[in-house]
């Protein structure tokens, strides 16, 4: 008799967090508040579907739609949003999933398989009937690491841009009050203004962020200053072996001096501090970006977006490279 995949709604934030850290790949960005908090952000909605295996929970599968009559799946500016199940089930469970957009209307479906979701994804998408991009993110490791070693494993252009930053007054300290709130919509509307398109995110996200990781114990957020005027902030999530690095950086009027480097040096000396394994600065965005990050000693993991889809391949197809503009730009 074979087993039995169904989805119900996770019975609270508890059962739900629980069921996420349990599985190894699981990030900040499969968190029950995270999730939440992006669903009011954007007027989404959330359905935090509990997967079982013959009644018993067995995972999560997140899924973020528009609301309105049609149930329309949402490209969030953010990755790795998708399934977290036992590796030997995430075929049956991709399957399941399809008979559920079905049920519900959804024609259309994007998820992630982000690194740590699956063995082989690409096996995995294939034997599962679902189209699948490749795509990947940076991640330093921190296993047998120490201060001098996360300075050594740098490129040299990075440590020399952190010693010049250090001679140029740059000094990075956590965020204090307000910083966040004001500094991180400029940051972020700087980033993707520069990539030709608009911050996708409502001008009070900064507030929203600030309050969220005011309430929390596992977001830190840091600050960087050049001879005391605020040059920009980053905010990272802390709850799970591996940091997720979210959003930040500096504002272009300090590009001469640098900040950037010693402010996502002071995430990893954090994330190191704080006994995490690893930390994963998320994403490509572009070949400059991907270069700074393999710089700061981050080595590239693979990841999948999946279009789960019963329409024709030339749809996924098409949903897909959306998809990976979306990536890009975010």
């Amino acid at each position: 008799m074979g087993t039995t995949m169904w989805f119900r709604s996770a019975r609270d934030a508890l059962e739900w967090d629980a069921l996420v850290s349990a599985h190894p790949g699981a990030t900040g960005f499969h968190d029950w508040a995270w999730l939440t908090l992006q669903a009011e952000c954007f007027d989404w909605r959330f359905d935090p579907l509990v997967v079982t295996s013959d009644g018993v929970p067995v995972g999560v599968f997140p899924v973020l739609l528009h609301r309105g009559v049609l149930a329309r799946a949402v490209l969030p500016p953010f990755p790795f949003v998708g399934p977290l199940v036992p590796d030997h089930m995430l075929v049956a469970v991709m399957r399941a999933f399809r008979r559920w957009q079905l049920r519900h209307g959804v024609l259309v479906a994007r998820y992630d398989l982000g690194p740590g979701a699956a063995t082989d994804p690409g096996a995995a998408v294939a034997r599962a009937g679902v189209t699948g991009l490749p795509d990947r993110t940076f991640v330093v490791d921190l296993v047998g690491s120490s201060p001098e070693r996360l300075v050594h494993a740098m490129k040299n252009g990075a440590r020399q841009s952190l010693r010049r930053a250090e001679r140029k007054g740059v000094v990075i300290r956590p965020s204090e009050p307000g910083e966040v709130t004001e500094f991180l919509p400029r940051v972020l509307s700087e980033s993707y203004s520069s990539r030709g398109v608009p911050s996708p995110y409502p001008e009070d996200i900064g507030a929203r962020v600030e309050r969220y990781a005011a309430a929390r114990d596992d977001v830190y957020t840091a600050t960087a200053l050049v001879d005391g005027t605020i040059a920009g902030v980053i905010v990272v999530f802390t709850g799970h072996p591996v940091v997720t690095g979210w959003a930040g950086g500096t504002l272009r009027a300090f590009r001469a001096v640098n900040p950037s480097t010693a402010l996502y040096h002071d995430v990893l000396q954090h994330a190191l501090h704080t006994g995490h394994t690893a930390v994963d600065l998320v994403g490509e965005v572009d070949e400059g970006i991907s270069r700074f990050k393999m710089s700061l000693g981050a080595v590239e993991r693979p990841f999948t977006t999946v279009v789960s889809s019963p329409l024709p391949p030339s749809v996924r197809t098409g949903a897909l490279a959306l998809r990976r503009r979306v990536t890009v730009h975010g």
